[in-house]
């Protein structure tokens, strides 16, 4: 094996839009991980990849003046969060500097300059959801393996290591998700090691215990998902009724037998336990039914700002249609739906679908329908005889972290809507489409939201508008 390179006395000179600070030794750039510009530090190189070099500080010999305490005790092992060691108003000032960056150097925007950063109120107990991982062996803190402690129990619920997707931290108390959710981890933890429940170990693809997903709302509805890993229903029922007697808060109790070698839930059925089947959640006047495989905004508060922000910019007319693509459970084409003639949402996901009609519902929206099935064939469809989509006059759309497909941008730019609004949890795949839209498409307005507090991440919302004399 060859030996990891080692660099001594190197000064921080900045930091990259993923949060790594940047060191250049011997004229080479290396990514380093928990740094902050102006700080004197010694590198450990622990991995290149397409050839760029990542590292990781020994010894930091002049720390910064923004450096703050992690307030969090597992911070160090814990891949949950990334940057409590910077305050909460300079981790919004990178950000906001990042998407800029980002658009500059991918897409060739510099013009308009992003909107300064909308913040979340609080920057912890943020999420509404958490998935935290069983394991029969935790991994083990430097300062426990130092101490030499003789742990019987080695079985963790808790989340991966950082950097280390086949090794869990057992975690006591988590800053993310409001109460009751470390009651209902730990008290989970109990009741499983009080069953003999074996914990699943990805490696041997054994073990009965997988996951455990929490959902919580503003108003204090709970919602939790037993992942297992074959079929035990009177194990999993028994374990979920125990843990209700435990927390009483619990409103939903569902689990999912996933015997795959991955960890997505989304081919598999959630069976209902106990207490309702859906969870509520408030979006300004929306009230979202929340089921346990629905995609929904992470953070609810920051939701309704994001959703705020895109019904401010679109440019609606009352006889508009409005196309909706990855609507997931249609939450914004549902927030929009009073301003337009026709809301239509595209989702590949049927749950989610199903979701989104029973929102319009719920809510009483008549003017909005929902179709499932593969973005890029509706789009393909869409403005031709006998499909279901007409042409839009206005798209909304909030892809995944990898963007759209180039035959999406094929037929944004064949649809040529006067105007699309682009929401992205990934500036850097964001850039990306917006330059291949640039033919077409400039550039409006772009605002920055968080909705990751103590993470590099950011949300971008792109207003796009049709260029002049195009039709």
């Amino acid at each position: 094996m060859a030996r990891q390179k080692h660099y001594e006395q190197q000064e921080v000179l900045d930091l990259e839009f993923q949060g790594h600070g940047i060191v250049k030794p011997e004229g080479r750039v290396v990514f380093v991980e928990g740094v902050l510009p102006g700080e004197l530090v010694d590198v450990r190189v622990t991995r290149r990849k397409k050839g760029a070099a990542f590292g990781v500080p020994t010894a930091i010999h002049r720390p910064s003046a923004r450096r703050t305490e992690p307030f969090c005790a597992h911070f160090d092992e814990c891949g949950g969060c990334t940057w409590q060691y910077l305050g909460y108003e300079d981790q919004l000032r990178y950000k906001e500097r990042f998407v800029a960056d980002v658009l500059a150097r991918l897409a060739g925007i510099t013009e308009p300059t992003p909107l300064p950063i909308i913040g979340c109120e609080r920057d912890r107990f943020y999420r509404n959801r958490l998935d935290f991982s069983f394991s029969p062996t935790r991994w083990l803190s430097g300062k426990e393996i130092d101490a030499g402690l003789d742990i019987a129990d080695r079985r963790a619920l808790g989340f991966h290591v950082k950097g280390r997707f086949d090794r869990v931290l057992d975690i006591d108390t988590c800053y993310l998700q409001p109460d009751p959710s470390n009651e209902i981890r730990t008290r989970a933890r109990t009741i499983a090691r009080d069953l003999s429940c074996s914990f699943h170990d990805p490696a041997r693809h054994e073990g009965l215990l997988r996951s455990l997903i929490v959902r919580t709302t503003e108003d204090g509805e709970v919602m939790v998902i037993l992942v297992i890993h074959e079929e035990r229903p009177d194990l999993a029922a028994t374990m979920l009724t125990e843990l209700g007697r435990a927390v009483p808060a619990i409103s939903s109790a569902h689990y999912v037998v996933n015997p795959s070698r991955n960890d997505d839930i989304g081919p598999h059925e959630a069976r209902h336990v106990y207490g309702t089947d859906v969870i509520h959640e408030r979006c300004g006047p929306l009230r979202l039914a929340i089921h346990p495989k629905s995609f929904y905004q992470t953070n609810s508060r920051q939701a309704e700002c994001l959703y705020t922000v895109i019904r401010e910019w679109i440019d609606a007319r009352r006889s508009d249609s409005l196309l909706d693509l990855y609507c997931g459970i249609g939450s914004i084409g549902l927030f929009l739906a009073d301003r337009v003639a026709r809301v239509v949402g595209v989702e590949y996901v049927e749950e989610a679908v199903a979701g989104a009609r029973l929102n319009a519902s719920l809510n009483g929206i008549r003017n909005a329908e929902f179709h499932a099935g593969d973005v890029r064939e509706l789009l393909a469809a869409a403005g031709r005889a006998g499909s279901p989509i007409e042409r839009p006059d206005l798209i909304v759309l909030d892809p995944p972290r990898a963007g759209f497909h180039p035959a999406v941008t094929g037929e944004l730019l064949r649809l040529a809507p006067r105007q699309i609004v682009y929401v992205s949890c990934k500036p850097s795949t964001q850039a990306r489409d917006l330059a291949a839209l640039s033919t077409l498409y400039e550039v409006r307005r772009v605002q920055p939201v968080d909705m990751f507090p103590q993470t590099f991440h950011i949300e971008s919302v792109v207003d796009l508008r049709r260029r002049e004399g195009v039709v």
